[in-house]
């Protein structure tokens, strides 16, 4: 009489890590479940295969041997695989699915680890061949999480490159992060944001037109992240507190840019700030000009008379605010146009910052005592790497050496960097009163953003217009230097007839007091407000 064989369905898995620590592979499982079948005269179905993690069931192979099963319950017998561990490694859930085949009368097992699950007894010896590969993949994950934790600790970040970075490797081949070519567009993001004249949708739309890639809820995320200013935040894990670490990768912002753009998010502070969620290209000032009554930004406008429209910049009720919005508009132009430096002017300035920047340097300069002790700590640095590799020093006090001689390097080459940061602080004010000789030409011919951005860098604090001048509750004091220097330059010009100009005779000259009438500030076009050095790259 011919027996009728059984049907069976056969599974292979194998991760990543399963085939570099244990050598398994899928060739090899299939093989072995195959030669099982053929040897105790057992029809194979279906053979399916899976390169995925055992911590769950939901994987896209297991799910489909699933709904095959729960299909032909009636003509599969068995689930045969290799080992227990192939099934999962999480005892919980094994004990679930087993039950789950177990209700559609389909018996599970491994051809290594064979068990008679109709003895009550084989169950201690299933508990074991599910016990042990879960503690050991919940070992492995405290391992892994205490390697990361300790690379963190270390400076380095370990996990998925963040936007604006790409995961490279170092010189002792270990994973560093290296910005690539969207790092740029993580730098305008910051820029933008600190500016406070956008907001976060609007910084994103201008990224987006450029070729930027990311969502919204991204973006937010990305603004958030110290990982762009070298920082590494590592969360509290047991008695550990939450703490942020210096990292070792190359920034991407400065810190300073970071912290900034959190502030004003967070709302401590709302400079430049617009309420608008669009600008009207017809209303560049709109956000700007405080109500003199109420102090809130005015709206702005356009209503239909009896022939013809007619634009305002003006306030909510019940304030009865209201400028015509060609005299606004007339009255910037007339200030910027005022405001222009021209050369004469430019260079008495010039001189002046020249003067007062050598008086606040004069002791910053390093002298050959400073790079001896450079040459110094390098040198030591050099030795006790020397006695470390020759076994004269344990690897604790190499680290605790290498820790205080680097810390006290990095001291004297950031006195460097801060010197070579302070010469350059010249070229950026040159650059900056060169821009100021055209600056009435670069409003005119701006578009509505750049316009914004101009004014913004004028006004940090905004403006109310009084008696057909620009009046402002706060002034820089080298804006209050500026002013003078421009009035009395332009006086005493008129005064001499000769070409030769004495720019010192003008520098002792200057004054530091213009109007101050009502505790604010009077602008006439002749006041010269200086915007930030950041704002003068436009």
């Amino acid at each position: 009489m011919k027996m009728t064989k059984e049907n069976v369905i056969l599974y292979a898995r194998v991760s990543t890590t399963d085939q570099k620590d244990r050598g398994y592979s899928l060739r090899d499982q299939e093989q072995k479940l195959l030669h099982y079948c053929e040897t105790n005269n057992l029809n194979v179905v279906k053979v399916y295969i899976e390169d995925y993690s055992a911590k769950s069931f939901n994987r896209p192979e297991f799910k489909k041997l699933l709904e095959q099963c729960k299909r032909d319950k009636k003509n599969i017998s068995q689930l045969l695989l290799v080992k227990w561990d192939r099934f999962s490694r999480n005892i919980y859930a094994s004990y679930d699915m087993l039950k789950t085949f177990d209700n559609l009368g389909i018996r599970v097992n491994a051809i290594d680890q064979p068990l008679d699950l109709a003895i009550p007894e084989q169950y201690f010896s299933l508990s074991i061949y599910l016990t042990m590969p879960d503690v050991e993949n919940q070992r492995r994950s405290l391992n892994i999480k205490a390697g990361v934790r300790r690379a963190s600790k270390e400076g380095r970040y370990v996990a998925s490159a963040p936007k604006g970075y790409s995961m490279k490797r170092d010189k002792q081949n270990k994973p560093i992060l290296k910005p690539n070519d969207a790092s740029k567009y993580i730098t305008e993001a910051f820029n933008l944001l600190a500016s406070g004249i956008y907001n976060q949708k609007e910084v994103l739309a201008k990224l987006r037109k450029k070729g930027f890639k990311t969502s919204k809820s991204a973006f937010g995320r990305m603004i958030r992240n110290p990982i762009y200013c070298s920082k590494i935040h590592l969360k509290a894990f047991n008695e550990e507190p939450e703490m942020v670490i210096d990292g070792i990768h190359e920034p991407i912002i400065t810190n300073q840019l970071f912290n900034k753009v959190q502030t004003i998010i967070d709302g401590r502070t709302r400079q430049l700030q617009v309420a608008h969620k669009k600008i009207n290209e017809k209303f560049p000032l709109k956000g700007f000009i405080l109500c003199p009554s109420c102090n809130n930004p005015l709206k702005a406008s356009t209503s239909k008379g009896r022939s013809n429209y007619y634009s305002y910049y003006h306030c909510a009720k019940p304030c009865d605010t209201r400028y015509k919005m060609d005299d606004v508009h007339k009255w910037t132009e007339n200030f910027f146009s005022s405001i222009s430096l021209n050369r004469d002017t430019q260079k008495l300035l010039f001189k002046m910052i020249q003067m007062r920047f050598k008086q606040l340097t004069k002791d910053d300069a390093l002298g050959p005592k400073h790079y001896e002790k450079v040459d110094t700590f390098k040198t030591k640095l050099i030795k006790i790497q020397d006695l470390y590799i020759d076994g004269d020093l344990v690897k604790k006090e190499y680290l605790e050496a290498k820790r205080r001689y680097q810390n006290i390097l990095d001291e004297l080459i950031e006195k460097e960097t801060q010197l070579q940061k302070k010469s350059e602080v010249l070229k950026t004010y040159k650059s900056g009163l060169e821009k100021l000789q055209s600056i009435d030409k670069l409003y005119f011919e701006s578009n509505i953003d750049l316009k914004r951005r101009l004014i913004g860098s004028m006004f940090p604090e905004k403006f109310q217009i009084e008696n057909n001048h620009v009046r402002t509750v706060d002034i820089n004091p080298v804006i209050l230097k500026i002013v003078s220097v421009n009035r009395d330059f332009k006086r005493n010009k008129k005064r001499d007839k000769s070409k030769k100009i004495d720019l010192s005779r003008h520098v002792l000259k200057t004054g530091l007091e213009p109007v101050r009438p009502n505790g604010h500030w009077i602008l006439s076009p002749t006041c010269l407000p200086i915007p930030p050095l950041q704002h003068w790259y436009i």
